[in-house]
């Protein structure tokens, strides 16, 4: 080689094309403790909102489900799943297993945002069908839902090469957009007036931004960017969004954008 350097090793590429300027068994693995605990709530906080709802139903044939209800179920419910294994792989210092894994989450999320919104539109459809005064109402939840939750998934994807710190916390984040609809499930089944009972299942999955903050005030020092901009974003809006689901506005141009006029 000119100037007497060593050539590059094959390992040194592949390190080079995983971006290992952050990505390195240490500083993926160093704070993964919060995160792989938390994943586990989450998906505990997930899995324990459908007993009631879906679960006992399918299993006692109480009730019948359309297919793609089954499928939208299958999809979400594994992407919970592999964040889950994900989070732990780090935990344990399987950086190079986790990243091969990564391929099937953006596979999955892929294929949510689309099984997400033609959920959104039929169901939808099945309440205005049946005369429900106002059958676009829950529909704003699962537009920005499903939207947030891409959105934050897309950007942790994009950040898994480039800074840990941020990807972790946005996949946290992401993970949050779909533990608030499925606590949905069960406060819905609630005696809690308007707008109580339609702002509490988002706000009690925000309440574990609230351990996020401490646990970045532990491991950093300060709050970290994107714990920030998710508390200040999503808390407000979490509040408001009922209010904003029932305005006239809203249901005045639901139909047209969900194609149900």
């Amino acid at each position: 080689m000119r100037g007497g350097q060593k050539p590059i090793t094959s390992q040194q590429i592949g390190a080079f094309a995983w971006g290992s300027r952050v990505n390195t068994t240490q500083s993926a693995a160093r704070g993964s403790t919060f995160f792989a605990a938390s994943a586990i709530v989450i998906a505990l906080g997930v899995v324990l909102s459908f007993p009631l709802t879906y679960f006992i139903p399918l299993a006692t044939h109480a009730k019948t489900f359309t297919l793609l209800r089954h499928i939208h179920g299958a999809f979400f419910f594994s992407w919970i799943a592999l964040y889950v294994l994900q989070s732990w792989l780090i935990r344990r210092g399987e950086v190079r297993l986790h990243r091969e894994l990564g391929l099937a989450g953006i596979w999955l999320a892929g294929a949510m945002l689309p099984l997400g919104l033609w959920q959104a539109v039929t169901s939808a459809g099945e309440r205005q069908a049946k005369g429900v005064a106002l059958p676009f109402e829950f529909s704003l939840y699962n537009l920005v839902d499903i939207s947030l939750f891409t959105l934050t998934f897309g950007w942790a994807v994009y950040e898994a090469s480039r800074r840990v710190e941020w990807h972790r916390r946005l996949m946290f984040v992401a993970a949050l957009n779909l533990l608030g609809p499925a606590i949905s499930r069960l406060t819905g089944l609630l005696p809690i007036p308007f707008p109580w009972w339609d702002m509490s299942a988002n706000l009690t999955a925000d309440l574990l931004l609230f351990a996020l903050m401490v646990h970045d005030r532990r491991q950093l020092g300060r709050l970290h960017p994107v714990t920030l901009w998710a508390a200040a974003l999503l808390i407000p809006f979490h509040a408001l969004e009922p209010l904003v689901a029932r305005s006239a506005a809203w249901n005045a141009i639901a139909p047209a954008l969900f194609g149900l006029r």
